[in-house]
């Protein structure tokens, strides 16, 4: 398994270096009592550091590599259209 140490952009300002490491998918034999099973595991980055040029932490980054910063950012701009509608106030209140 070759593991390689990038620099990559970062996703949010394009201009700051991020450390990342890059484990390639690999199979494996993994023996189970008698018999000899392949294993195969994917492809992963693991991001070491945050963007020195924006300020954006590791786990922000991190969700941002893995795609799941986008769905925040609706979720956002959902609730932005929501509340400019009235359909949704500050603070909710819930009658039981």
């Amino acid at each position: 398994m070759n593991i390689e140490k990038l620099k990559l952009d970062c996703p949010f300002c394009g201009v700051g270096k991020i450390d990342v490491l890059h484990i390639p998918e690999s199979v494996r034999q993994s023996k189970s009592g008698e018999m000899s099973v392949p294993r195969k595991t994917k492809e992963n980055y693991m991001v070491e550091s945050g963007c020195s040029n924006c300020g954006k932490s590791q786990k922000e980054v991190e969700r941002a590599l893995k795609g799941s910063n986008s769905d925040v950012e609706k979720e956002k701009k959902i609730f932005e259209r929501l509340k400019a509608q009235g359909i949704i106030k500050d603070e909710m209140t819930t009658k039981f």
